[in-house]
């Protein structure tokens, strides 16, 4: 390492994408590597995730038959987020993704032997690890401090130290560590109120936010921004998932047997569509819509014990829906969440919705039930139930649980930040949460965002040793 250097490379966060990123340059050659980590514990919101990562042409696919590539995860990838984001940094992105589900395994990573769908592809590129996001970060811990990796918790980086235009470490208050480059993968803002409501505001905007990431994702990364001249990229992106404001639990997928409806009153999509489109559909109706059922599905579904999604995910140990079951419903009733009705006019009546939109629509509805057939938004015939039986239900819902951000650092596929003057800024890398650009307008499903973490923390910290060893 040269003289008066601290570290070769500076590594600004724990979740996945600062430990691959640590890893990854141990790998490469840095002789000294330190983490600096603003919360009492590593992980981030990675060790709260599913640890879902999507990778095509991997060995684990190849063991189930399945046939992938990355040229086809590329091609959804793009063709889902109609080519708004980072094209060659997407690339890449579907380049690495496979072998890095692998390299996590080499590591030591167990996943699951079932693969499943993230959204819309065509065959499973997911893998599921066992043990969850908190397994893939112990099992990265424990590579990193193998490695002779540094971790210094409860030490938030809260300004870069620069020279000459160039990123030449960070500081703590008034100490400083000097480093031969700098990879940012400090997360997102969920838990900053005042940076989500400027930069993702289609989230703070539904007045029901709720954010299910780490305390430490306060926005760190677009402080840095502004500090060296860094480009942002990203606004009013990131993931919501949909949420009946009952009560702040986590709940990916609407079961199946809820029938969905605008503030027309008007049926809109399949309900078991995957939550990254179904953000988008309910944010071009203005974020708000109504699920509708009868007490005999509330009955039915509360009986079998089960939530009834379209997708289960390995190892998950959720099995009644925590928010559409008979006890909870009952509940909101009462507290005036959920409004209840002997027919359909009155149920449209107390839920402000167009009385007629609302009964031709349950008509229809059970016209397709009857028919075994969803002839206008083809739900799997199996998730099919009637709407027939009083009392009925409406309850407002809204795409508030906010799982991640995704405005930040605009990086090339070498993870180098990019700044105001198109150019590299010198020193500064950045992964996982804290980039912008990699994540579109469509989240393209479970799996997206970890995998970005982790692929683009390994090519983070690769570029990031290269740099510094000279």
């Amino acid at each position: 390492m040269p003289a008066g250097r601290d570290v070769d490379v500076l590594v600004v966060g724990s979740g996945a994408a600062g430990l691959a990123a640590a890893l990854s340059a141990r790998q490469n050659g840095a002789s000294s590597v330190l983490i600096a980590e603003s919360q009492g514990m590593v992980g981030g919101s990675s060790r709260l995730s599913g640890g879902l990562m999507m990778g095509a042409g991997t060995r684990y696919q190849r063991a189930l038959g399945i046939e992938d590539d990355a040229d086809t995860l590329f091609h959804d990838y793009m063709q889902l987020n109609q080519w708004v984001v980072e094209s060659a940094v997407v690339r890449r992105l579907a380049e690495l993704a496979g072998p890095t589900v692998e390299w996590l395994g080499d590591l030591g990573v167990e996943y699951y032997d079932q693969l499943v769908f993230g959204g819309d592809e065509r065959v499973p590129r997911v893998h599921c690890p066992i043990g969850r996001g908190q397994a893939v970060v112990d099992v990265l811990l424990r590579q990193c401090r193998s490695a002779g990796v540094e971790v210094a918790l409860g030490q938030r980086i809260d300004r870069l130290l620069t020279e000459n235009g160039a990123v030449v470490g960070g500081s703590v208050g008034e100490d400083t560590l000097t480093a031969g480059a700098v990879v940012v993968a400090s997360g997102g803002f969920g838990a900053n109120p005042e940076k989500l409501a400027s930069h993702f505001p289609s989230a703070a905007d539904t007045g029901w936010a709720w954010y299910i990431g780490a305390e430490g994702s306060r926005g760190d990364h677009l402080d840095f921004a502004a500090q060296v001249g860094a480009q942002v990229m990203g606004h009013d992106r990131g993931l919501r998932l949909l949420h009946a404001d009952f009560a702040r639990i986590y709940e990916a997928y609407l079961p199946g047997w809820l029938m969905l409806v605008d503030r027309q009153g008007r049926r809109f999509c399949d309900e078991t569509a995957p939550y990254g489109i179904m953000d988008g559909l309910v944010h071009d109706r203005g974020d708000v819509a109504y699920v509708i059922f009868d007490q005999a599905a509330l009955d039915e579904a509360t009986a079998a014990g089960v939530a009834r999604y379209k997708q289960r995910i390995p190892g998950s140990t959720k099995k009644q829906s925590p928010h559409w079951n008979t006890d909870i419903v009952e509940s909101m009733v009462t507290a005036g969440k959920v409004h209840r009705a002997k027919s359909v006019a009155e149920l449209a009546a107390g839920s402000a919705l167009p009385a007629e939109h609302l009964e031709t629509t349950v008509a229809r509805y059970n016209d397709a039930v009857a028919a075994g057939e969803d002839f206008d938004y083809l739900k799997d015939a199996k998730f099919l139930w009637p709407i027939a039986t009083p009392p009925f239900y409406a309850a407002e819902i809204r795409p508030a649980t906010v799982c991640f951000t995704a405005c930040g650092l605009r990086i090339d596929r070498d993870a180098r930040v990019i700044g105001e003057s198109g150019q590299p800024v010198p020193g500064l890398f950045a992964a996982g949460e804290s980039t912008g650009g990699i994540v579109g307008p469509r989240y393209v499903g479970s799996g997206n965002s970890y995998a970005n973490c982790v692929t683009f923390g390994r090519v983070a910290g690769a570029s990031a040793a290269q740099l510094a060893i000279p």
